[in-house]
């Protein structure tokens, strides 16, 4: 009886192993059609979900890894889908079309070695494998080994002698060669075999363009458009094509026929609104991103552009609250988190922009565009070093990372790295030719060097590719009065100040020419007539009332000098140059007594007058009674604690006799935030860094400082020490000659003779 019991058990537990094997191979194949029907719809998450159930069930299901690669493919995850393929490539060496989904994903991935390895498996399988001989031919291409490639893409025209892509490829592998009219027959056949086929199209219409030739492009374009007139993608294609072309009627009609064939369709809405606001129509831009917000009030992308717009207006406000309702929904939605980064930056919330790149690096290493930023934040709070490490990384990632290159060449500008900067420059120059800013770069950079003639080569460049900015113009003055081509340079100043009348540097400049040639009641004149055109910009005014001071200061008639000068600080009390042009003509004309009696009268009937403490700090300063000049600074600030002038010198003295760095690192980047401009502003936060340790920041003020204070020797010296703190000798011994050259005997002149002295 026990034996019969044990033989009942064991055939209902076989039944049972039976019955589930059969149950869970019907539910994997239940999961795979599924997933397949889903896939069809174009539901690729359902059907994602539903390949993973099967796998979940086989791990070794080779047909749901394959369309769970595809399907990943189609939702845009790269990672997971390689994951997959790499799956089937584990469970199958040999299966071909894994194989050569990996060998893409490292072609694009620039790994050409791991490229290599998995298209010569297929190829050693299958030496006429078509697919396999175009990658191959892609990757020697890329490698740069054009007759490789060319006999590769020959080999597969043997092959198949319709096989377009050969032909797609092969004309690219000849355009590069400037082998032009084989290229264009070889397009030509491709589109006589295939004359349906939209890429052969583009890729005509892009050759043509390469070769300037956009008669020919248009006539492309053209075509394909009247064989597809109710494809919007075509149509925001033909407007982005004459858009490059700067036809912007043309680019606006296209643009709104595509919205006419499918106006409940948010692409060209966006487009729109984009050309709009590179137009610079601000109101049809903002009308046309809310149209596409209308029909599609959830959509997070259409929420960041519109709040990149409002970030690009100064409108950070609205550009918060719609990142804001953005995070709400997706909380770890890397874009949102992104432009709320730079939001903070945006408002110099540095250390709180930094806790979000810091974070978004950490998730995504590969980044290029979080390493920008994070760059971009370390830069503004003055860490220049680590700047520089975040912006390298932000290029390795990305090579033709414009925006970094640009931000790294300026800063290597300002630390006077000049071939460094060039560098930079050249290189976002090979990418966009005509970028203004880069080959802005290389001109000051080859100024500096007083390399004049490609200097000139450079501000000629700016001239003809952007007629109508003042810039050009001006530094193409600066460089003429450089080398005493005093009317040339007044005729660039005077285009460049027509251009943009209140560009103040311009007329300086034209007022120092008429002063070099003795010119003093013409530039009088033109200072008079400035100041009429600024009555109601007391900034711009104090600054005109300051140049009038310096002319009669050049004629030596100090009285009407006090009175230009007294009436720049009415106009803009925050304005520091009138305070020691004062000074200095009160201690010149050995009237410094007389002045403090007269200040200290005013503040016995007024004692809220910040300007007259500043006075008084200044002449008790250049007297040495440190002791009074810090008394009347702190007065100062006691009365406005945002006076900038003053915050600035007292950050200046605490540190000059190491009394109380923290504190004067404090006031020193009040000034900044208040001054950010003023070039001894900058050097006193230099000076602060400096005696804090922090040389890179204290190297990156004096060196904006000195962009505008190139003659100072006291700025020289300052950055000559950082250099000399920081190890970099050579550096430290020019900047320090420099200094001793413009003057032998400034505050520190004995402590530079020192340190050359050790330096040789």
């Amino acid at each position: 009886m026990f034996r019969l019991k044990i033989i009942f058990l064991f055939f209902a537990l076989a039944t049972l192993v039976v019955l589930g094997c059969g149950s869970n191979e019907e539910k994997k194949l239940a999961h795979f059609q599924k997933g397949n029907a889903f896939f069809e719809k174009g539901e690729y998450k359902s059907a994602r979900l539903e390949f993973k159930n099967a796998i979940q069930i086989d791990a070794k299901y080779m047909a749901a890894y394959l369309k769970l690669g595809e399907t990943n493919l189609k939702l845009g995850d790269a990672r997971e889908a390689f994951s997959a393929y790499s799956a089937v490539a584990e469970l199958d060496p040999d299966n071909t079309e894994a194989q050569l989904k990996l060998a893409t994903f490292f072609l694009l991935g620039k790994n050409f070695e791991q490229a290599r390895e998995k298209l010569d498996k297929v190829l050693n399988r299958e030496p006429d494998n078509v697919d396999a001989l175009l990658m191959q031919a892609g990757l020697l291409a890329q490698e740069g080994n054009m007759s490789e490639a060319e006999s590769t893409f020959n080999k597969v025209l043997e092959i198949d002698s319709r096989e377009t892509r050969a032909y797609l490829g092969l004309s690219q592998v000849l355009a590069g060669q400037g082998r032009v009219d084989e290229a264009e027959k070889l397009l030509q056949a491709a589109a006589d075999i295939d004359p349906d086929n939209r890429k052969i199209r583009l890729a005509l219409i892009s050759f043509y363009s390469q070769q300037k030739k956009f008669d020919h492009a248009e006539e492309q374009m053209k075509k394909l458009v009247a064989d597809h007139p109710e494809d919007v993608d075509l149509m925001i294609l033909m407007g982005n094509f004459y858009f490059r072309q700067s036809k912007r009627t043309e680019a606006e009609a296209a643009y709104l026929k595509a919205i006419e064939i499918a106006p409940d369709n948010i692409k060209p809405y966006m487009v729109l609104a984009g050309f709009y606001n590179a137009s610079g129509d601000r109101e049809k831009a903002l009308s046309n991103y809310q149209k596409a917000l209308e029909l599609e009030p959830e959509n997070a992308q259409i929420k960041l552009a519109l709040a990149r717009y409002y970030m690009d207006q100064n409108e950070l406000k609205d550009a918060e609250s719609l990142v804001a309702e953005v995070l709400e929904s997706r909380p770890n939605y890397f874009p949102a988190r992104m432009l709320k980064g730079e939001l903070h930056a945006k408002n110099r919330e540095f250390d709180a922009a930094l806790q979000i790149f810091d974070k978004l690096v950490e998730e995504e290493p590969g980044s290029s565009l979080a390493f920008y930023f994070k760059g971009l934040a370390h830069f503004g709070k003055g860490e220049i070093q680590l700047a520089k490490t975040a912006l390298n990384k932000a290029i390795e990632l990305a090579p033709q990372s414009g925006n970094a290159r640009l931000l790294l060449a300026d800063i290597n500008l300002h630390e006077r790295d000049f071939e460094l900067a060039r560098n930079q420059a050249a290189e976002v120059l090979k990418l966009q030719p005509d970028n203004f800013q880069a080959q802005l770069i290389l001109g000051n950079s080859f100024m500096y060097q007083k390399k004049f003639p490609e200097a000139r080569e450079s501000f000629n460049a700016l001239i003809t590719s952007a007629p109508d900015n003042p810039i050009g113009y001006y530094r193409m003055g600066l460089l003429q009065r450089a080398t005493q081509q005093n009317d040339d340079a007044m005729k660039n100043f005077e285009k460049a100040l027509s251009l943009a009348p209140d560009l103040i540097d311009a007329f300086t400049n034209i007022i120092l020419i008429h002063a070099a040639k003795n010119e003093f009641d013409i530039a009088l004149a033109k200072c008079d007539g400035q100041l009429a055109k600024y009555s109601d910009q007391p900034k711009a005014a104090a600054f005109i009332y300051n140049l009038k001071g310096r002319l009669y200061l050049s004629q030596r008639k100090n009285g009407l000098a006090e009175d230009a000068f007294k009436a720049a600080l009415k106009s803009n009390p925050d304005f520091m140059p009138p305070y020691y042009a004062l000074a200095s003509i009160y201690l010149s004309d050995k009237e410094a007594d007389k002045a403090i009696d007269q200040y200290q009268a005013a503040l016995a009937t007024n004692p809220k007058q910040p300007g007259a403490h500043m006075l008084l700090a200044i002449i008790y300063d250049s007297q040495k009674q440190h002791d009074k000049s810090e008394e009347h600074y702190r007065a100062a600030l006691d009365i406005n604690p945002n006076f900038a002038p003053a915050a600035n010198n007292l950050a200046f003295i605490l540190a000059d006799q190491d009394k109380d760095i923290d504190e004067a690192l404090q006031l020193a980047r009040l000034a900044k935030e208040k001054l950010p401009e003023d070039p001894n502003v900058m050097d006193t936060l230099g000076w602060v860094y400096y005696k804090k340790g922090l040389y890179d920041s204290a190297i990156g003020e004096f060196s904006d400082s000195l962009t505008k204070l190139a003659a100072n020797p006291v700025v020289n010296y300052h950055l000559g020490l950082a250099y000399y703190k920081k190890g970099d000798t050579d550096r430290a011994r020019k900047q320090l000659e420099k200094a001793l050259s413009l003057q032998s005997d400034f505050p520190g002149s004995d402590e530079a003779r020192q340190v050359l002295a050790e330096l040789k």
